[in-house]
């Protein structure tokens, strides 16, 4: 049966793209992020395109183009009803670059959410999806890199994807593996106090990735640190390469190891877990034999400590 549904979600997908929207975006508050916590009712922050800023059409985050506006309900669809929009425009979310997902939905389900941000509002399978403990936290924080403030956190996650210390989650990622009864890895991001200059807050206050949760049934679960998320992504071999720290000669280096197997074996009834790859130093060079054997005793390490 869930087959049948996700079978229908591309179908419907599929067909929505042919369709031409005519609705002028002039006449749109045009969402480019989208925060949503739960805490006996839903709680929506939205980041929306504004023209007030500094007067131009060019979208700038720092010239205050970006306004947030929040909205409140028994339901996501009338806490998006309820949106402080004063200028009569209707919200669109089709474009909308990064969805965050509140820590209330560890106990309560997200999956109707998701349903309505989908069939409803026909915000992109494309759209990426991470969580955080508070998600509006995340959309308070005026970034100066970037055009638009959900740039920076999707710079963030994408940088950290390359690097294999991160997943990148989107929509249709959330609907496939719930179609197929399997946890979705999606990446944390948090609020901290050391990037002074990264954003407008006096303080130094920005965001940055944390590890990642399981969203699994609809619920958030689990909480893995930087280094668990890395063993998660190996062991699934949803990556082969990382960028590994590692110890030689009492001296901490970093070299990237890439084309990485996980071999299961099982000697006397007892299961084991080895992993082979390959080592290149930051220049790219090849490591010398010891060395390489420190690399390798180090990758083992974070694939076992899971």
């Amino acid at each position: 049966m869930k087959k049948l549904i996700f079978a229908c979600i591309i179908t419907h997908s599929l067909l929505l793209t042919g369709c031409a929207d005519p609705t002028n975006l002039a006449n749109r508050a045009i969402v480019e992020a989208v925060a949503i916590d739960y805490d006996s009712g839903y709680r929506v922050s939205a980041l929306l395109f504004s023209s007030s800023g500094s007067g131009s059409d060019t979208i700038d985050a720092s010239q205050e183009n970006v306004i947030k506006v929040v909205g409140t309900g028994k339901t996501l669809s009338e806490a998006i009803d309820n949106l402080s929009l004063n200028d009569g425009k209707k919200i669109y979310m089709q474009e909308t670059k990064l969805l965050i997902i509140g820590g209330g939905f560890s106990e309560e389900s997200i999956n109707e959410a998701l349903n309505t941000l989908y069939y409803d509002m026909r915000c992109s399978l494309n759209m990426p999806v991470c969580c955080a403990n508070s998600a509006e936290e995340i959309t308070d924080l005026q970034f100066t890199e970037g055009l638009t403030s959900a740039e920076k956190p999707l710079s963030l996650i994408e940088n950290a994807y390359e690097l294999g210390v991160s997943p990148k989650t989107d929509l249709l990622d959330l609907f496939a593996d719930s179609a197929a009864d399997r946890p979705s890895l999606i990446p944390q991001l948090t609020v901290t106090r050391n990037g002074r200059g990264m954003t407008a807050s006096d303080d130094g206050i920005t965001a940055v990735l944390c590890g990642s949760r399981y969203l699994d049934g609809g619920k958030l679960v689990g909480d893995f640190d930087t280094r668990q998320t890395t063993a998660i992504l190996i062991r699934s071999k949803k990556t082969d390469k990382i960028m590994l720290n590692y110890f030689y000669n009492d001296e901490e280096r970093t070299c990237e190891a890439y084309g990485i197997k996980i071999i299961e074996d099982s000697k006397n009834g007892i299961p084991s877990l080895n992993v082979t790859a390959k080592f290149k130093n930051r220049t790219g060079g090849k490591l010398e034999q010891n060395e390489e054997l420190s690399a390798q005793n180090a990758l083992l390490t974070l694939v076992r400590g899971l």
